[in-house]
């Protein structure tokens, strides 16, 4: 087992008919950046578990279904196992426009 970072690339779509839980910091995003360390066996082992934990954060963000996510590691790296000592930055930057 590794330590890994991986950073999260998320397109949303949005459904018309429901609004976004207003939790966000712009109103219907087209998409979001983050990042996650997680302990793994090799690096789709890692995405995956990153995938998991962004989207268990983004429900209650997103709201009930108004919109879906498609996620995509942009970067997986081999990272110290130190920072599996910090807390899970749960953060997002959200952009408007693709």
């Amino acid at each position: 087992m590794q330590c890994f970072y991986v950073l999260v690339h998320g397109r949303l779509s949005w459904r018309p008919e429901q609004p976004p839980s207003g939790k966000l910091p712009i109103e219907k995003p087209a998409g979001f950046y983050c990042h996650r360390y997680v302990l793994a066996l090799n690096e789709a082992a890692a995405s995956e578990k990153a995938f998991r934990r962004v989207r268990d954060n983004l429900k209650g963000l997103l709201g009930d279904g108004a919109a879906t996510v498609e996620l995509e590691a942009e970067e997986v790296a081999i990272a110290p196992m130190h920072k599996l000592l910090k807390p899970d930055n749960r953060g997002h930057t959200f952009y408007e426009t693709e």
